[in-house]
């Protein structure tokens, strides 16, 4: 079981207002929860979708995204580099050294969103992509969009898909195992009061007997 760490967009309240976390703060949260963790974390990244989010913050909607992959550009160097400096267009700084780096070489990060943009993004700076409450049938283009992106961009390496499949009790398991999708997200009941219900039926139908990294998978669910 690996841990997934979402970076959040704003900070918290300051006399100046809220701002956009600068990457020393996002990237020493995810490499202390690596070392913590032993080398545990898979980071989940995006562009975002909300205007009000970054009007809040007093950053305009429209540079997300550059803002987003320089961030990321500065994250990956103080994660895997002795000694950093930057002068990009968003963050600069005079040469820094970032300790302790996380437990992972590379840690594994996963790049959310279906635009042209996200999907580059994606194959540009990600070991993954993530999509949201697809079925089988509907994620097969964005599949696809992204297998024609990987190729163009002429990478040798594949991409992890994970996909949130549609909260509730039936989950098309047989569909998304034919799908191509490396791994699904479920949410297997329809109200938070039978999440645990749903987690615990989830389990006997479909992991009672599996092993899981080596280990027995058990039909238990405890909250």
């Amino acid at each position: 079981m690996h841990l997934h760490f979402h970076v959040q967009a704003l900070d918290e309240p300051s006399p100046g207002g809220s701002r956009l976390r600068h990457p020393f703060i996002g990237a020493r949260a995810v490499a202390t929860l690596d070392v913590v963790s032993g080398g545990r974390v898979e980071l989940g990244v995006g562009a975002g979708w909300m205007p009000e989010e970054w009007a809040a913050a007093g950053v305009e909607f429209s540079g997300r995204g550059r803002r987003l992959d320089e961030t990321l550009e500065v994250c990956r160097r103080l994660w895997e580099e002795p000694v950093v400096e930057h002068h990009g267009k968003l963050f600069a700084f005079p040469p820094v050294a970032f300790e302790p780096k996380p437990v992972q070489k590379r840690l594994p990060v996963h790049v959310g969103g279906e635009s042209d943009a996200a999907l580059r993004r994606a194959v540009r700076s990600g070991e993954g992509w993530i999509g949201m409450h697809h079925t089988p049938e509907s994620v097969a283009s964005v599949l696809a969009r992204l297998e024609e992106l990987t190729k163009a961009a002429g990478a040798e390496r594949r991409l992890t898909t994970t996909v949130a499949a549609p909260p509730g009790p039936l989950v098309d398991v047989a569909g998304w195992r034919a799908s191509g999708v490396d791994r699904v997200l479920v949410a297997p009941w329809q109200r938070s009061r039978d999440a645990l219900e749903g987690m615990r039926r989830f389990a006997r139908e479909h992991l009672a007997g599996r092993r899981l990294q080596g280990r027995p998978v058990r039909s238990r669910c405890t909250g």
